[in-house]
């Protein structure tokens, strides 16, 4: 339990708002944390020596999906995306993980602690099925700081008031997305909510919303006052900038594994059907399109080697008609990723092969990255080798919402369903604090590349 609440309570409670939460509980409790305690320690072994954040108020709370390529027993790690301060699914973790993630959450408000009034926003998607995961963060903190003898005040994006600030040493604000945007503005540097200047964001999908952050952002992580977990959100979004920022540190991250594929970046429509034309006349690999700042696996569409023009032209369709069926009109799914298609390992699961990846979580202790721990995620539906979406794309929060039963907490026997060693798992969890190192060191150069068309 973090604060008064246990999180099947919250769920249960819900039911009477009208309002569905799907516990993540069963998975905290098949969670092994001396295993991964055991997996943490060879990761550090691999790394020499602790790993110093660059920049401290650039990255608190991140995590890295990886998908597996086993060739003959020569297995390869291969990066599906990078997430920020908005990753969920952290209430599947150990009680020991949850506490280690909410305290690095409360390390990036300790940065800016000082005797001025602090005003905190935590933002969550519309209807997240999730929502605990924010309420619980909320009732963590509240009780931390009133130990150290603050006074806390919760409210939502309805019921606070401005002039609620001087009652307060520290005032947190849950809210979605939209609602926040309603009473979002910039000012004087800061991000303000209904006139208040905003100290701490969780939740970097805010600033992603709020165009002018990512402009002033894009060349100064300093420039804004509000301090957003994470900053490097725009790296973070940009699965095309992830990959970047992986060819950048290939060479470190051999000693890992890792293995960097071919990718492109399209930034409109018209660039990502030239592309596609492009890569299938001069390729006979398949590949996966991927829009931007997308989750659970919306938009993501196969694009295979055998496809002509037409077909092209619909799955382009099938991709954006997906996203916009899911997030606002005003969003763009642009610049989309083109990555060439992971030859998958597969595990047996329920009588079938199935495709799978790892989440790793990282997090920011004592001014270094730090794996926390995570879980394997089975693909809902049997590979039969016909590239269908739904065979190779494993996101919990997909297909009308969360599936909790095809997630493989770490432990001994979990390793032996994802066909994984624990030197597997150790270097994965090595690798992931170097990607968020390589990503806050190449920072600027990432956000400044420009020939896309030559990588």
């Amino acid at each position: 339990m973090f604060g008064k609440f246990d999180e099947e309570s919250l769920c249960y409670i819900a039911t009477y708002f009208n309002r569905k939460m799907i516990s993540l509980s069963d998975i905290s409790k098949r969670q092994d944390s001396k295993f991964v305690k055991k997996i943490r320690i060879r990761a550090f072994e691999k790394l020499v020596e602790p790993l110093k954040i660059p920049d401290k108020t650039a990255f608190f709370v991140g995590s890295v999906d990886f998908m597996v390529q086993n060739e003959n027993g020569d297995k390869r790690f291969i990066v599906l995306e990078t997430n920020g301060g908005s990753s969920r699914g952290i209430l599947s973790l150990s009680s020991e993980q949850i506490d280690l993630i909410f305290n690095a959450y409360k390390l990036a408000i300790d940065e800016s602690i000082t005797n001025d009034h602090k005003l905190i926003v935590i933002g969550s998607i519309p209807n997240d099925l999730l929502f605990q995961e924010k309420i619980i963060l909320a009732e963590f903190l509240k009780s931390k700081y009133e130990i150290e003898g603050f006074s806390v005040g919760i409210f939502n994006s309805f019921n606070f008031e401005p002039s609620f600030v001087s009652n307060f040493d520290i005032i947190i604000i849950i809210a979605n997305y939209n609602n926040l945007l309603e009473h979002l503005s910039f000012k004087n540097d800061y991000i303000t909510f209904k006139g208040q200047n905003i100290n701490i964001l969780i939740g970097d999908g805010i600033a992603r919303r709020f165009p002018i952050i990512s402009a002033y952002m894009k060349n100064d992580l300093n420039k804004i006052k509000t301090l957003i977990v994470n900053k490097i959100y725009q790296i973070t979004d940009d699965k095309a900038n992830t990959y970047l920022t992986l060819n950048f540190i290939n060479e470190t991250l051999k000693k890992f594994r890792i293995l960097n594929l071919k990718f492109y970046k399209a930034s409109d429509p018209f660039n990502l059907e030239k592309i596609i034309d492009m890569v299938i006349q001069n390729s006979k690999k398949n590949f996966i399109i991927k829009p931007y700042a997308s989750s659970g696996g919306v938009g993501i569409q196969p694009v295979l080697s055998k496809n002509s023009k037409e077909q092209v032209s619909e799955i382009m369709q099938k991709s954006i008609s997906e996203f916009y069926e899911k997030f606002d009109s005003w969003r763009t799914p642009f610049p989309y990723t083109i990555q060439e298609m992971v030859n998958f390992s597969l595990i047996d699961y329920l009588n079938s092969k199935r495709t799978f990846d790892i989440r790793i979580y990282i997090i920011q202790k004592d001014g270094i990255f730090y794996p926390v721990g995570g879980q394997g995620r089975i693909a809902k539906y049997p590979f039969t080798g016909s590239l269908k979406k739904e065979e190779f794309v494993v996101n919990i929060s997909g297909y009308g919402g969360i599936d909790t039963d095809r997630v493989i907490p770490f432990s001994e026997e979990g390793l032996k369903i994802l066909n994984l060693s624990e030197e597997d798992l150790a270097d994965m969890f090595a690798a992931g604090c170097y990607i968020f190192k390589g990503i806050i060191e190449n920072y600027n150069k990432v956000m400044n590349f420009s020939n896309w068309d030559k990588l």
